[in-house]
């Protein structure tokens, strides 16, 4: 019985860590304008660098009536991250990044969609650790494909940038103006402010709790 006891407290103790674990998730859908992103996300502990624009979809209708800015639809989406250095200006023909830190870090993989506005934007993502060093072997020469009717309009599956240790922040980089990103997905290691745990992580570790608390009443008859 007191074998039991351990076994179910240690699985406890894994569950209870893994219900502590967060989740940052931006899908860029509070946006109202096309402008540069700073601050905009820190108070789910983003922060973002780099050739980064918000982006608002010429396919959807804004306040005021006004349409989106960006020549791009995806399906029950009006916003998204644009790697752009300056939109006002003409494309610089250049690789360009930008960069998403998180205060407390992110674990285990990182998800995203993304969109080509040609063929071979050569699109390489990036993940390091607080000191700067590479976690896994990155993501490099994703492709696009081109549309008729917006720039945007074709976009991938969800991609996983899978790593060990705790990573702090994902650099993309691209052609200037040829990537839009979306549906960006992060692990925190520890509950945040806004960060909720998982709920199959809760009842895993209810469940075992009440195995626990089953197995010492058994002991005590």
């Amino acid at each position: 019985m007191r074998a039991m006891s351990k076994l179910l407290a240690l699985a406890l103790t894994a569950t209870m860590q893994s219900a502590m674990a967060g989740a940052v998730f931006l899908d860029f859908e509070d946006l109202q304008t096309s402008a540069p992103m700073t601050t905009r996300y820190a108070a789910q502990g983003v922060n973002v660098t780099g050739s980064a624009w918000g982006a608002t979809s010429a396919n959807c209708e804004y306040p005021g009536g006004q349409l989106g800015q960006v020549s791009f639809t995806r399906p029950n989406s009006c916003g998204a991250l644009w790697l752009v250095q300056d939109p006002t200006k003409p494309s610089t023909n250049t690789a360009k990044s930008l960069t998403l830190s998180l205060t407390d870090g992110f674990i285990d993989a990182m998800s995203f969609v993304y969109s080509g506005s040609v063929a071979f934007p050569n699109l390489q993502v990036h993940v390091f650790d607080a000191a700067g060093q590479e976690l896994g072997l990155g993501l490099t020469g994703l492709t696009g494909t081109t549309c008729r009717d917006f720039l945007f309009c074709n976009w991938s599956q969800t991609m996983t940038l899978s790593f060990t240790g705790v990573a702090r922040s994902v650099t993309f980089t691209a052609v200037d103006t040829t990537i839009l990103l979306d549906d960006l997905r992060f692990t925190t290691p520890a509950t945040t402010p806004g960060n909720l745990p998982e709920p199959a992580s809760i009842a895993l570790a209810l469940g075992a709790l009440g195995g626990l608390a089953w197995s010492r009443r058994r002991a005590a008859r």
